[in-house]
């Protein structure tokens, strides 16, 4: 039996303030979700590690997450540019009850691009436990993800909803990238 491949990369999580992205990735690391909003200051990075296992021809491999939560403000621009320098892929978050943090995904991904060049790209549709309150739906996703031609997933952090998924898809792209 072959030994899995071992990888280690940086990814960054961005989207407008309260999307969720702390939230997601809270679900992801620690598998918890907590309702009370806190804005995240800075950076906050933890690591997961995630299997990715083919059954197959291709060998296992294990990917070690180095994910850096960024504080959704579109201030302190420069500051956050710091953060992105090393991404080797990112999950871009909006929340489908608001529809502005749709239309600004383009905006994260473009800054993010002006630093990291082209990268792996994951794009999520956040809180569709809210379906009642949603401003858009898997169509206009659907549009964004065609436009940016980046795959996307409609997720709950509350209830968990395709997060394994989400950070599953982007460490197959990451692993794809790698050759």
């Amino acid at each position: 039996m072959m030994a899995a491949k071992k990888f280690s990369k940086k990814i960054v999580v961005l989207g407008d303030p309260a999307v969720g992205k702390t939230s997601l990735i809270r679900r992801f690391v620690i598998d918890a979700f907590d309702d009370k909003y806190l804005t995240t200051i800075g950076a906050k990075i933890v690591k997961k590690q995630v299997a990715l296992r083919s059954g197959g021809a291709k060998p296992d491999v294990d990917v070690t997450l180095m994910i850096w939560d960024i504080a959704g403000q579109k201030t302190l621009g420069n500051v956050k540019q710091a953060y992105y320098r090393g991404a080797e892929g990112a999950i871009i978050v909006c929340d489908m009850t608001r529809r502005e943090t749709l239309m600004s995904m383009v905006d994260w991904i473009k800054t993010l691009k002006q630093v990291t060049g082209e990268l792996p790209l994951v794009l999520l549709a956040n809180k569709c436990d809210l379906m009642d309150q949603a401003l858009f739906g898997e169509k206009e996703m659907q549009e964004v993800s065609n436009q940016l031609k980046s795959p996307f997933l409609i997720t709950s952090a509350k209830d968990g909803r395709n997060v394994n998924d989400a950070f599953q898809n982007i460490s197959s792209l990451l692993i794809d990238a790698t050759g």
